[in-house]
C-alpha cells in the first residue's frame, strides 16, 4: 500500500479512510514496534490508522506504509497552552475522525491520547520491559505523582476536560477492558481484566519475513547499523534525565563523567533515548554516538552484539542477553534522579551494581 501520511500539528485534518479496522495510538516507537508485530501484515498496513506522538520520529512516521497524523511537540511549559492542541483533538475527534466511533483501539495512554480516545474503550500497549511493574505499584515514583495530579486543581480540569484516562494513564481506568504486555508485569492496575504477554522476542520469532522486512523499513534499519553498534566493546544507554528530572547541563555532565570514567572512551558508544537532546558529540568527542530513534530490543533482535551495557537506570538494559556484561549505576547518583525515579527500581537481568 503507498504510504498516505496526513500531516497536522494538531490532528485535526478532516478525513475520512474507508476499511479503518482498528486504530494505534502512541507517542511510544517501543508500543509502535509492538504494534506492528501483533497483527498481520495487511491489518498493520492496510486497516490501521495511526495518530504518533512526537518521540515517534518523523522518520519513523514517514517510513510507515500506512495512514497516519504525526502530532508536533508543543513548546510551551504552561499548562493551558499545552492543552489547547488536545481541546482541538477533542472538538475534532468524530467530526473529522469519524472512524474513531467504532473502530478498535490500541494506546500507550499518555499525553495526547486521552481526548483522542474520549469514553470509549481501548487495550492498552506497553511502553517498555515491565513497565506496569515499575510505575504501577503503590509506592513507585510515577505512580504517587499521579495521584498528586488528580487531587490539584490542573488535574481536576484536565480530568473535566479529557476524561479519566487524563489523570489516571496505564490503564487504571476503567476503560482499558485490557493489556498487552512483552513480559510478566505485576501491579494491582490489572485487576481481574485480561493481561496478554507475549514477548518481542517471541513475536519476532513468529514474524513472516514480510513482516520482518516492514519493521526494518519502518525502523530504517539496516547491516550498516548493527556494524556501527557492534563496532565498540560497550554501549551506554542514555536517557532524558535533563528533560524528565530537572537536572542542569553541569549536573548532568558531572554525572555523565562519573559514569564513562569507568571505560575507555576509544571503545564507548552511546545508544540515544528517543526523546534525548543533550549534545554528547560536544562534550565527548571521542565517543561514539548512535542516534537513531530505535528500540535497543529492536536492534538486539536485529543482531546487536557488545562485550558490555550500561546505563543509569533504563530498563533497555534488560534487552541484552545474560552473556553480555551490564552496568547499573543507578538513581542513587544525584537527588534529583531519585526524586523522578524513586529507589524502587531495580534490573530484571544479572548486573553489576556500580
Amino acid at each position: 500500500m503507498k504510504n498516505t501520511p496526513i500531516k497536522s500539528a494538531d490532528g485535526c485534518l478532516s478525513v475520512n479512510p474507508e476499511g479503518i479496522q482498528k486504530v494505534c495510538m502512541t507517542g511510544s516507537s517501543y508500543a509502535l514496534l509492538q504494534y506492528l508485530l501483533l497483527f498481520d501484515t495487511e491489518t498493520v498496513t492496510a486497516h490501521t490508522f495511526y495518530f504518533l506522538g512526537y518521540a515517534v520520529s518523523p522518520s519513523i512516521a514517514s517510513h510507515l506504509p500506512a495512514r497516519h497524523i504525526s502530532l508536533r511537540q508543543t513548546s510551551s511549559r504552561i499548562a493551558p497552552q499545552r492543552w489547547v492542541g488536545k481541546i482541538m483533538l477533542k472538538l475534532g475527534r468524530n467530526l473529522r475522525h469519524p472512524f474513531l466511533r467504532n473502530a478498535e483501539i490500541y494506546a500507550f495512554d499518555q499525553g495526547f491520547v486521552a481526548p483522542l480516545i474520549g469514553r470509549r474503550d481501548y487495550s492498552l500497549l506497553s511502553d517498555g520491559p515491565r513497565c506496569m511493574s515499575l510505575n504501577m505499584q503503590e509506592t513507585s515514583a510515577e505512580y504517587q505523582r499521579q495521584l498528586q495530579k488528580r487531587a490539584s486543581l490542573p488535574g481536576r480540569l484536565e480530568q473535566l476536560l479529557f476524561g479519566p484516562i487524563a489523570t489516571h494513564p496505564y490503564g487504571n481506568n476503567p476503560q482499558c477492558r485490557q493489556f498487552f504486555m512483552t513480559e510478566e508485569n505485576e501491579s494491582p492496575v490489572f485487576g481481574s481484566r485480561p493481561v496478554h504477554v507475549r514477548s518481542l522476542q517471541a513475536l519476532w520469532d513468529e514474524a513472516a519475513e514480510e513482516k520482518r522486512e516492514l519493521i526494518r523499513k519502518v525502523f530504517d534499519i539496516d547491516d550498516a547499523d548493527i556494524a556501527t553498534l557492534n563496532s565498540r566493546k560497550v554501549i551506554f544507554l542514555t536517557q532524558p534525565l535533563t528533560l524528565d528530572c530537572g537536572l542542569t547541563e553541569e549536573e548532568y555532565l558531572g554525572i555523565l563523567r562519573k559514569i564513562f570514567s569507568h571505560y575507555d572512551h576509544s571503545q564507548l558508544l552511546l545508544k540515544l533515548h528517543p526523546r534525548d537532546r543533550f549534545d554528547y558529540r560536544r562534550h565527548f568527542p571521542q565517543v561514539a554516538v548512535y542516534g537513531k530513534n530505535v528500540n535497543m530490543q529492536l536492534l538486539v533482535l536485529l543482531g546487536t552484539r557488545v562485550e558490555r551495557a550500561a546505563t543509569v537506570c533504563s530498563s533497555a538494559i534488560n534487552a541484552f542477553p545474560d552473556s553480555v556484561q551490564a552496568d547499573w549505576f543507578g538513581p542513587g547518583l544525584h537527588p534529583k534522579l531519585v526524586a523522578f525515579y524513586g529507589t524502587t527500581m531495580h534490573p530484571d537481568r544479572p548486573c553489576n551494581q556500580m
